[in-house]
Formats: C-alpha cells, structure tokens, sequence
C-alpha cells in the first residue's frame, strides 16, 4: 500500500510539466523519501528547496541580467534568503525528518537545501 507521500511524488512525476517538480519527484522517489515523510512534509521540502534554487540564483547572478548582481536588489536577496531559512526551519522540525535515516538526511542537505555563493560573486 502506498503512503501519501508516495502518492504524492507519483502525482507530481504524472502529471507535472516542470522541471523543477519533475527533478523534485524523481530525486525524493530515489532517496525513497516518500516512505518516511507524508504529502504535508514533502509539500514543505518542496518549498525549501524551491527557495534555496531561487536563493542559488540570486545569489550567483544567475537571473537574467548576464551574470551581473545588482547592489539595488539586495533587499529581494535578503528577503528570499529570509523566507528560504523560515522554510528550511520548518521542514527540519516535522516530525518526519526523525524517522530518516543520516544518508537520506544528508543527501536532503547537499541536494535540496544548499545555498552557497561562488567565489566570484562575494563582495570584497
């Protein structure tokens, strides 16, 4: 029998058009976190790691001003960093993340919820 975050991920790997959902699904499907974490608690991953790749982004002047980073869009850095830590802090506390085991916590970490900025990015 499925759980509802199996079903959750299935749902997401059918009938999904976005690579970012696409990626999301396969990648907890392989780490089998839809047997531990229900559909909630995914959703909150989700939206973690959503913000992390958005953070990644803007962070490393990814967007669509050709690699430039913008000293006037600080504010929406920082407000998407803030709203990336407020999430990741939500999702670390479900009661989920304690029936995983410390591979598929740590794959959660290095996959889903890493933000770092490249050398060539930080300010001097």
């Amino acid at each position: 029998m499925k759980t509802d975050g199996q079903s959750f991920l299935e749902h997401i790997a059918v009938s999904s058009t976005n690579k970012f959902e696409v990626r999301f699904s396969r990648i907890s499907t392989r780490l089998d976190l839809g047997q531990t974490l229900d559909a909630r608690e995914l959703s909150l991953l989700y939206e973690a790691a959503f913000l992390a790749t958005l953070c990644n982004i803007a962070f490393n002047g990814l967007g669509g001003c050709s690699g430039e980073i913008k000293p006037e869009r600080e504010i929406v850095r920082t407000m998407l960093e803030r709203e990336f830590m407020t999430s990741r802090a939500r999702f670390l506390a479900c009661a989920g993340m304690k029936g995983l085991s410390v591979p598929q916590s740590a794959s959660i970490e290095k996959i889903f919820l890493n933000v770092f900025v490249a050398e060539d990015k930080l300010a001097v």
